[in-house]
């Protein structure tokens, strides 16, 4: 994306006139960015940079965005404090998003969020905090994700709007679910559903996307009681949105249908859900959580010989995606998938990448990983080791509150025992 200047000789001169001042040259002023040839024509007027040009150039020279670009005051973004600075940020942070780059999205995102909330800017707060723990989720960070989210639903201006509440408790649900606080993200996903009405979202995208979000945190509690009822909800709904909201929409689906036990109806959601999602517009790591959802609903079923091309197209696409926590997800599936053929040592081996590294399993992933490495360990008749485990794994689910789960392991233990 480029930066527009009304007046771009001018800007080449400023940054002239200020390296000169600094004694820098062009190729120390380029860094990493672009060329020194690339300067020269900037600094000449025949090139307009970058809104990540402008970024680093005002780092490097030590100029304020307003004086660098010569737009102080001049604009509508900089009648608030920051403004053309945070606008700016906003815009560079979008584009290293694009380039794959979430971890200097997260970076300049929360750069402007806190210059925000110093300068009390409501609504650019807002705007900002949201995008920025969309990229603080990308890049796996998801504890400084869910801090943030909690601080922006304390806010005053976040307790009174139905709008603001539905959009935050969702991303709050979304959240505690990831980082395994169950049953405080089932509470958050009921009062972002109780909002839907004074919100007048019934039956918009919202709506939608909450009930998912709902649904798969009572599958991740094992509390099924309405999940059904949900279910039919949510698809009703999703009937009268775009292919991708209704692709969703049975992803979900499959998922929930796969935890009753509902093997065929798991299956045909699985089907829809992949005639809606196959589009240029699913974003690439959509496709791969999907990838993953779809080799997880298939070995429930126990068709291992069906979840395995899901699984090697995971893996192909994985690099693909800079998401550290999707790849560690990838490897979860292929250890499960090694069980299911057989393959209890290849289970062992891949273990520590799960729990250890840049961007381990939490949460009710670890909690299902480690029953897979516990059946490894069984397997290959390490006994002692695989109950071991499963007592740790029972502390987490009481630390989840995911007690339904905690007797399910506590069962195994007793299996193994006699």
């Amino acid at each position: 994306m480029r930066a527009e200047h009304s007046q771009q000789p001018e800007f080449g001169q400023r940054v002239r006139r200020r390296r000169e001042e600094l004694g820098f040259s062009q190729r120390r002023l380029a860094g990493d960015i672009v060329t020194a040839s690339y300067i020269s024509l900037l600094e000449s007027g025949q090139r307009s940079p970058t809104l990540d040009l402008v970024l680093h150039l005002s780092e490097v020279l030590q100029m304020p965005l307003e004086e660098l670009t010569g737009r102080g005051g001049s604009s509508a973004a900089s009648a608030e404090p920051g403004g053309l600075d945070l606008v700016i940020a906003r815009s560079a942070a979008r584009g290293a998003a694009e380039l794959g780059d979430h971890a200097r999205a997260a970076e300049l995102l929360a750069t402007a969020y806190t210059t925000a909330v110093e300068h009390g800017t409501t609504a650019l707060q807002f705007d900002l905090g949201l995008a920025l723990q969309e990229e603080l989720r990308s890049a796996g960070r998801q504890p400084d994700r869910l801090a943030l989210l909690e601080r922006l639903a304390d806010q005053e201006w976040a307790k009174t709007d139905p709008h603001l509440r539905v959009v935050l408790f969702t991303e709050l649900a979304t959240a505690q679910r990831d980082t395994g606080r169950l049953t405080d993200a089932r509470k958050s996903a009921y009062t972002a559903l109780g909002e839907i009405g004074p919100a007048k979202l019934a039956g918009a995208f919202e709506h939608v996307r909450l009930l998912g979000i709902l649904i798969s945190v009572l599958c991740e509690l094992n509390d099924l009681g309405q999940v059904e009822l949900l279910l039919k909800e949510m698809l009703s709904l999703a009937e009268g949105h775009r292919p991708p909201v209704r692709g969703r929409a049975h992803w979900v689906s499959s998922i929930a249908y796969s935890q009753l036990g509902m093997a065929t109806a798991a299956r045909h959601h699985l089907d829809l859900a992949r005639a809606q999602l196959t589009t240029p517009d699913t974003p690439v790591r959509d496709w791969l959580r999907f990838m993953r959802s779809a080799g997880n609903v298939l070995l429930d079923d126990g068709d291992p010989g069906a979840a395995l091309p899901w699984l090697q197209a995971a893996e192909q696409v994985g690099p693909m995606v800079n998401a550290p926590d999707e790849t560690t997800r990838i490897v979860a599936l292929r250890a499960r998938y090694e069980l299911a053929v057989g393959a209890a040592a290849q289970v062992v081996e891949v273990y520590p990448r799960l729990s250890a590294g840049s961007a381990p399993l939490t949460g009710p992933d670890l909690v299902r990983a480690n029953l897979i490495q516990a059946e490894a360990l069984a397997d290959l008749g390490r006994t002692e080791e695989a109950q071991a485990l499963l007592r740790r794994t029972a502390a987490l689910c009481d630390e989840l509150t995911a007690y339904e789960l905690a007797v399910r392991v506590w069962k195994r233990i007793d299996t193994l025992r006699s």
